[in-house]
């Protein structure tokens, strides 16, 4: 993968072509991906406050005039890596205690509505839009892919822990890409198998 594929990964494509998470969880998995440990800090998405205004309007977020502050900004990314550790969780099995005190104090200064349909339908709903607005629309979709069993399909790569919808029959896919994460994981484990290291 060049460089300028590397800056659309998360937003144009995904990695091995794989599909978007279906609904509004492709949003959640969007967010998540808007950096990861692999990339330069300078791709984080909302790595600063001009580019998490940018992001957050691109994704209709935050109204046309909407700010983000430096410290909503970090709050921000501290959702994020909260939010990609729990979405890791699906694939490991282990849930960071950080993690989840990160997403109570979270849900805790936000506000989220239970709306009706014209069909009867409920659904939840954050109010303005703000960084606490889009902090409870983001634990909003959680709650809503934890209901209808989609959420567990949403994983973290064990390589690079991009978000990734898993789409197998069985639930069983561990990478974003078998081609790209997958591969560089078993070259890595056949090398330490024939250079095992000198006690």
């Amino acid at each position: 993968m060049d460089i300028e594929d590397k800056r659309k990964v998360g937003e144009q494509i995904e990695p091995g072509g794989r599909p978007k998470a279906p609904g509004r969880l492709e949003l959640l998995q969007r967010f998540v991906n808007t950096w990861n440990h692999e990339l330069p800090a300078t791709w984080d998405r909302v790595g600063t406050p001009e580019r998490a205004q940018a992001w957050l309007r691109q994704h209709h977020l935050i109204s046309r005039r909407g700010s983000v502050s430096a410290s909503e900004a970090a709050r921000l990314r501290a959702l994020r890596e909260a939010l990609r550790s729990i979405v890791g969780a699906n694939s490991t099995g282990i849930t960071d205690t950080t993690a989840i005190a990160t997403l109570r104090s979270v849900a805790r200064d936000v506000t989220l509505t239970v709306t009706i349909d014209d069909h009867g339908r409920t659904s939840l709903r954050a109010h303005g839009a703000t960084v606490e607005g889009v902090a409870a629309t983001l634990l909003g979709i959680v709650h809503d892919a934890q209901l209808c069993g989609d959420w567990v399909r949403l994983k973290g790569c064990r390589q690079c822990r991009y978000a990734f919808f898993d789409r197998s029959r069985n639930r069983s896919a561990t990478w974003c890409s078998m081609s790209i994460c997958g591969n560089r994981n078993k070259n890595r484990a056949y090398y330490r198998r024939l250079h095992p290291p000198v006690t």
